[in-house]
Formats: structure tokens, C-alpha cells, sequence
């Protein structure tokens, strides 16, 4: 047993090494013919199915039980249900609102909104530093503080509200 620990040979290396090369272009060119949409900032689904592409890649090039095939499946249909997923959640707003989350407003109008900030576990100094990252010395110059539904924080300067139409559909309770 002791040692198989650093090397079981040279037919396992050339294993993981063809699984390797036949996987990773694999799922390269499945994300591209899907599109950027596989690769934006990530909501809950989006993460599932990512973490999921990882631990599937990493069966298939380390365990000798995954064949490609079974990998290649596995790929397609995870990256097949996200490409469903999508498209219903454009074509559904009550499905898209099943399936991610919604903004809330942290701080709206000169008032922080105590509730959600607990709910989210964020603190109001959470908030300063995403001020100063804005290069805002101050809240007065804040008009909103969104939570958006792919856990960004945005800042909607005073200044900068000319109409509210963006803001437009962020839950306030």
C-alpha cells in the first residue's frame, strides 16, 4: 500500500493525462458554443452548476470508475439545464424570480434598512468600505446601496440620479 502513495505506475499517468486533453477542450468548447451567459458573475444556479463542472472534470481525469463518455454526459446535460434554466427564467418572471434572488436596498434615500443587513450578515462598515471603493468620503453623496441577486454590492450616487427607473423592482421589505 505504502508504495502505490506517489506512484502506481505509469499507466495511471497516462490516464489522467489523456483524460486530461480529451476533458478540459471538451468543456471549453461546450461553454463557448453556450455562450458568455456560462460565465457571468455567478447567481446560486450558476454556482451550482459550476462547482459541479469542477468536481465532474476532476472525476473524470482522476477516477478510473468516469469514463469520458460518462463526463461528456455529464457535461452536456448540466450545461444543457443551465442553457433551460435560462431561457425560462427570461421567458417567465415568475420563474426567474423562483430561481434568483432578488436585489434589496441596504441603504435608500438616508436611512439603512437595519432588517436586511441583518438578514444578509453585512454591516454598516461593510457598506463604508464599498463607499470608499466608489471614492465616496461620504453616505450624503449615496442615494441607494443595492444588494444585488449575484451578491454585488451597488452604489447609486446622488449626483447621478437624474431618474429612479433603475431602481425600479429592488424589494424594500
Amino acid at each position: 500500500m505504502l508504495d502505490t502513495i506517489f506512484f502506481d505506475g505509469w499507466k495511471s499517468l497516462l490516464r489522467v493525462a489523456i483524460m486530461c486533453l480529451l476533458a478540459y477542450p471538451f468543456l471549453i468548447m461546450l461553454l463557448r458554443v453556450f455562450g458568455k451567459r456560462s460565465l457571468t458573475k455567478v447567481n446560486m444556479f450558476d454556482f451550482i452548476i459550476t462547482v459541479t463542472y469542477g468536481a465532474t472534470l476532476s472525476s473524470i481525469v482522476t477516477s478510473e470508475k468516469v469514463s469520458f463518455a460518462d463526463g461528456a454526459v455529464v457535461f452536456v446535460m448540466l450545461t444543457l439545464l443551465q442553457y433551460i434554466v435560462t431561457k425560462l427564467a427570461v421567458k417567465s418572471r415568475r420563474f426567474s424570480d423562483f430561481i434568483k434572488a432578488t436585489p434589496t436596498f441596504l441603504y435608500y434615500e438616508g436611512a439603512f434598512d437595519e432588517e436586511h443587513l441583518l438578514k444578509e450578515h453585512l454591516r454598516k462598515e461593510d457598506l463604508r468600505a464599498r463607499l470608499r471603493q466608489e471614492g465616496l468620503s461620504s453616505f450624503e453623496a449615496v442615494e441607494a446601496i443595492v444588494l444585488e441577486g449575484d451578491g454585488s454590492i451597488s452604489v447609486i450616487k446622488k449626483e447621478s440620479v437624474k431618474s429612479k427607473s433603475a431602481l425600479e423592482g429592488i424589494s424594500k421589505r
